[in-house]
């Protein structure tokens, strides 16, 4: 596995793990960190749930083991239930939750950005709960 692409590039470990001893829960590519789960929050609220931890944990090590990557957009988005300018504001503050947390976990403040899109970038349709559910994420856009 190159280098470029390895979660753990200082670490002996298989490209099914991409390149760690251990499971991993972040995929590096050229465009993203890209999250095998999904980024939990207590309901109407920024505050991220528990069970979140573990996964925001490996992006931080991700980001720590890459200095190369200068740039990452924390990116919240929302399904198309509820007003416009509440679920902008709300995936805003979400995407500064995750930054913040991730800086807390040492990640150098000045390489994360963040931003809400609110409903404006679906990635499935918003007709039932299953394509809902997917707009409801977060995601790790390599930006420089």
């Amino acid at each position: 596995m190159v280098d470029r692409l390895d979660n753990c590039p200082d670490e002996p470990g298989p490209p099914e793990n991409g390149g760690c001893a251990k499971k991993q829960l972040v995929v590096l590519t050229d465009a993203k960190l890209e999250i095998k789960d999904k980024v939990f929050f207590k309901t109407n609220s920024d505050v991220i749930e528990k069970k979140s931890f573990a996964l925001l944990d490996n992006v931080a090590a991700v980001l720590q083991a890459h200095p190369e990557i200068a740039k990452v957009r924390v990116e919240g988005h929302t399904d198309n239930v509820g007003d416009p300018a509440y679920n902008k504001d709300l995936s805003g503050r979400r995407a500064a939750s995750v930054r913040k947390y991730l800086v807390g976990k040492g990640v150098v403040d000045a390489r994360l950005d963040s931003a809400g899109f609110g409903m404006e970038r679906p990635i499935a349709k918003n007709d039932d709960d299953a394509g809902r559910s997917q707009n409801r994420r977060v995601e790790f856009m390599i930006v420089e």
